[in-house]
């Protein structure tokens, strides 16, 4: 069988804005929001929300340990697959070289992935071990399975490198990445003169492996220094079955603002200034 393509890579700008509108019309009310992507970063869009307009820049957050839940959960998958089929016999190694794109759970590629490493594991079955099979690839990294031995009924995870190591405090983690990308964002449109433009400045972060926890990325914000620069702070999480509005050949997903200034949008009871 052969192994999956990695799905072309998402434009995480337009997922991103798409999801602010969806909750911006459905979760706050907002009757009329119209989107224009900017001829000239920064911002990366205007966005005018019932007559207020709003500069939005957008920046991924690359979390390793949404990465690594992700690989997880892909272990699990193929492992309840094989055993629901009853074809698992020895110990298989889910082996991952780098950061490959992984695809989003429960579509087409996640459901394909799982049954070929199933359809593998039922084919070897009766050897001692094998080499490593390919099951995708892309220019970050790849992702194979194979037989290490014929002893227990198992499916392991080996790497990334970084598995092997104590995995961080998730709310730590993305505290370190919400400062850098905070600091650089503002210096960045501060250094293009954005504020003298439009004061009204909305942050999206792009949550790149859809690990989508709104507590932990709003616990992570809020001891953020100078997240309140901002007019408002919105996390675009997990991918949803909803469709893309604003560019229809790219998922939608959940989204959740973690800060603003207009608590029609946002409100947080024990929130206090910084």
């Amino acid at each position: 069988m052969a192994h999956i393509n990695a799905p072309e890579r998402i434009d995480e700008e337009l997922v991103c804005v798409d999801s602010l509108v969806d909750y911006l019309k459905h979760r706050c009310g907002c009757s009329n929001v119209l989107v224009t992507r900017s001829k000239d970063d920064p911002p990366d869009f205007w966005v005018t929300i019932d007559g207020d307009k709003f500069a939005a820049e957008v920046t991924s957050i690359v979390s390793e340990v949404a990465y690594i839940k992700k690989c997880k959960m892909i272990e699990t998958a193929i492992q309840e697959s094989a055993r629901e089929q009853e074809v698992l016999n020895g110990k298989y190694a889910l082996v991952i070289m780098r950061h490959p794109k992984l695809p989003k759970g429960a579509s087409q590629e996640w459901n394909g992935l799982v049954e070929e490493a199933t359809s593998f594991i039922q084919g070897t079955r009766g050897d001692e071990s094998t080499g490593e099979h390919l099951l995708l690839k892309d220019t970050d990294g790849n992702l194979g399975i194979q037989k290490v031995s014929n002893q227990g009924a198992t499916v392991g995870l080996i790497g990334p490198v970084e598995v092997k190591h104590k995995v961080p405090d998730v709310q730590d983690e993305l505290f370190q990445l919400m400062q850098k990308a905070v600091d650089q964002k503002r210096q960045k449109i501060e250094k293009k003169g954005v504020p003298s433009l439009c004061s009204r400045i909305i942050l999206l972060f792009y949550d790149a492996y859809g690990y989508g926890d709104d507590k932990d990325a709003q616990e992570a914000l809020l001891r953020v220094n100078g997240y309140r620069w901002f007019h408002s702070i919105f996390w675009a999480a997990s991918f949803t079955n909803r469709p893309n509005d604003l560019s229809l050949e790219n998922p939608g997903r959940k989204g959740a603002f973690l800060y603003s200034e207009n608590k029609r949008w946002w409100r947080r009871k024990e929130w206090s200034p910084d």
